[in-house]
């Protein structure tokens, strides 16, 4: 009986609610996570999608072909971005070689820059300048952005065509 009489108001109003409060602090917990995952998410658009989806999937068969044209090549793609000097824009520099590891001359060529996290960032594609031994030049028109892009490359030599995404960092 003297045990009954030393708890608080507290510890009885727990003793009878306890567990409806623990039930609707887990509801409260999982919409208050819920809504800051939706708040990041409309801030930050993946925009991954091609605009031209249906007509990239209803030509399958060309995509198919495009790519086992491309490891037929044997090529080995790199692209790394130099920093341009005192305002100057960027240039982005692919190196190209065989299967051997010897560089590829005498390619002809075009990329393009990709910004996957935003698309009003994306630079058109530009003719490849050949500098030696198996590098190309690509002039960026203006400074690119810090992060992840890709170097969208078409490149010819003879028969061959290589057509893929090659992954570049800007620092």
């Amino acid at each position: 009986m003297s045990e009954a009489k030393t708890r608080s108001k507290w510890q009885k109003y727990l003793d009878q609610n306890l567990w409806p409060m623990i039930i609707v602090a887990i509801l409260t917990g999982t919409v208050a996570i819920n809504l800051a995952v939706l708040t990041i998410a409309q801030q930050n658009p993946p925009e991954l999608l091609s605009e031209t989806y249906y007509e990239d999937g209803y030509n399958l068969k060309d995509v198919v072909s495009k790519q086992q044209a491309t490891d037929r090549t044997g090529w080995k793609v790199t692209a790394e971005a130099i920093s341009g000097e005192r305002g100057e824009t960027p240039i982005v520099m692919l190196t190209v070689v065989d299967q051997a590891g010897l560089p590829c001359g005498s390619i002809k060529g075009a990329a393009a820059l990709y910004r996957p996290s935003d698309k009003h960032l994306d630079i058109e594609a530009a003719t490849l300048t050949e500098v030696g031994q198996g590098r190309y030049v690509l002039k960026a028109p203006r400074m690119l952005e810090h992060g992840a892009w890709q170097c969208v490359c078409d490149l010819t030599q003879g028969s061959k065509t290589y057509s893929n995404r090659v992954p570049l960092f800007v620092n």
